[in-house]
């Protein structure tokens, strides 16, 4: 009998914690109503972590994720240059979906993961 030795894949610290943010904020959002339309979407320009609907207008919203305090909000981490590279995205996304007739907004969410205390969760609204 042979036996293959199965070695799991190792996902570094960063990622699993910002696809936990991620479907933290998602729930979030989808607790104020909102519809998710998309998860982590892609090109080669860059990635959208959220593409949602609030009512008539389309969302685009970036998550980030920390595990304390030690580096700041984990909002101070978006510059003007990454809010106007989510609007462009958003922009390429409504043209490839199909979308019309729909106002753009681009949110943040910044979450917060604490061991032992509950999410904290930042909501920006318009962010771009």
């Amino acid at each position: 009998m042979t036996r293959t030795a199965v070695h799991p894949v190792r996902v570094p610290h960063r990622q699993t914690l910002g696809a936990r943010g991620e479907t933290i904020a998602a729930a979030y959002l989808e607790g104020l109503g909102y519809r998710i339309l998309e998860r982590n979407w892609r090109t080669r320009t860059g990635e959208l972590d959220l593409i949602v609907r609030d009512g008539q207008v389309l969302v685009a919203v970036e998550v980030k994720t920390r595990s304390g305090a030690g580096y700041g909000s984990p909002l101070e981490a978006i510059t003007a240059l990454k809010m106007s590279r989510l609007r462009r995205l958003l922009l390429e996304w409504v043209r490839a979906s199909g979308e019309r007739g729909s106002r753009l907004r681009v949110d943040a969410v910044g979450i917060t993961l604490r061991p032992g205390e509950r999410p904290r969760i930042d909501h920006l609204q318009g962010i771009s």
